[in-house]
């Protein structure tokens, strides 16, 4: 199993978005030092919160219908930026979504646009099952 996540720098281009999450990627908005994780899983959107420092968050589940996809682009349009993240989707995703977080904060500590690259970090143990932590 490939352990390395990619974090890239999204446009704020809500149709961008919407393709990112339907190809199964996690797509991440930060407001400030807010943080909003979203995942299209098994036909509707996951969305996870945090602050960092924080010792936990939300989350909500919200089908997806023309009302929720429309709230989706409005969080795109509101976000003062976005990442795209891309991982193997047998690590466990609150693994993948601390190093997203941590890997953001570390390489974009601002909303530096010009800085637009790729990076790529490892997560340590912890998969979406009890079955792949025995292989």
């Amino acid at each position: 199993m490939n352990k390395d996540v990619q974090l890239d720098l999204l446009p704020k281009e809500s149709d961008r978005v919407m393709k990112e999450l339907s190809d199964k990627n996690m797509v991440i908005a930060r407001s400030k030092n807010d943080f909003l994780y979203m995942l299209d899983f098994n036909d509707e959107f996951l969305l996870f919160s945090h602050t960092p420092g924080a010792p936990d968050g939300g989350q909500k589940q919200l089908p997806k219908d023309e009302k929720h996809r429309a709230v989706i682009k409005k969080i795109v349009d509101l976000a003062d930026s976005l990442y795209l993240a891309q991982y193997d989707r047998r690590l466990n995703v609150y693994g993948v979504m601390s190093a997203v977080e941590e890997g953001i904060l570390s390489l974009f500590p601002g909303s530096d646009r010009d800085s637009d690259a790729a990076v790529e970090f490892e997560i340590r143990g912890g998969t979406l099952n009890d079955d792949d932590e025995k292989q």
